[in-house]
């Protein structure tokens, strides 16, 4: 969408979660809810974070969103039994008001384990230092940090694995890719096996159709998401 489509109509507050579910592929069941944050404006037209982050930057509220965005999701599911995540940026682990928000919000909220941050795997690998101390503040907290897009670029993926992440998200392109590619089919093979020698959960993205949930189930890889299962929705039904 053009900037000139939704320029003017930027409203913060018009920023909300919608939710897709992560699949535990064993059970057929919802294993979790990723929280998606959409702009939705006042004629009820949805946009995508590439749409307006755009907007965001301009009115530098990158943190305030990601706030925003948190607490309207643990507010949701507060009191109900499922874990769920948001995505975070690299301005949220690098700059201390989001660590200290999150010790505040955090302190009598009733089942932190049930709560994963998401970070960009080139955030990782980009910025070790601030991802190592942002790491060891998600373990103070029995919170959870998932790495995202992972395998997107290429880089040591042990050097990730090695650390006490909770869970990879398999970039949904290499998804896509090895249906009909064996090179790729066996690099998330391996992928998924030095990930659960170390007890890290692995979630496929972008599954779409059933050759690919085919393709991720034949590897054992547990748990996935995409459209296949359901589209981002505003409430859960």
């Amino acid at each position: 969408m053009r900037i000139k489509e939704i320029d003017g109509l930027f409203d913060i507050e018009r920023i909300v979660p919608y939710f897709q579910p992560i699949m535990d592929l064993q059970h057929h069941a919802v294993w979790s809810y990723e929280c998606l944050a959409r702009l939705v404006t006042d004629d009820e037209r949805t946009f995508l974070p590439s749409e307006f982050l755009y907007l965001v930057e301009r009115h530098q509220c990158f943190g305030e969103l990601s706030q925003r965005i948190f607490y309207r999701c643990a507010s949701y599911f507060r009191n109900n039994n499922m874990a769920f995540s948001i995505n975070i940026s690299q301005q949220d682990i690098v700059e201390p008001a989001f660590a200290k928000f999150l010790a505040e919000f955090l302190d009598d909220y009733p089942v932190p384990s049930r709560v994963t941050l998401e970070l960009m795997a080139s955030t990782a690998f980009d910025f070790r230092d601030d991802f190592m101390s942002f790491l060891a503040l998600c373990k103070r907290l029995n919170i959870k940090l998932f790495v995202d897009h992972f395998g997107a670029i290429s880089s040591n993926i042990t050097s990730i694995l090695d650390l006490p992440i909770d869970g990879v998200k398999v970039d949904g392109a290499l998804i896509r890719q090895m249906v009909n590619s064996q090179e790729t089919l066996d690099f998330v093979g391996h992928l998924n096996q030095l990930a659960d020698e170390r007890g890290i959960a692995v979630i496929a993205e972008h599954i779409e159709d059933k050759s690919a949930l085919d393709a991720v189930q034949g590897m054992g890889i547990r748990y996935g998401q995409g459209f296949y299962f359901s589209r981002p929705q505003a409430f859960l039904s």
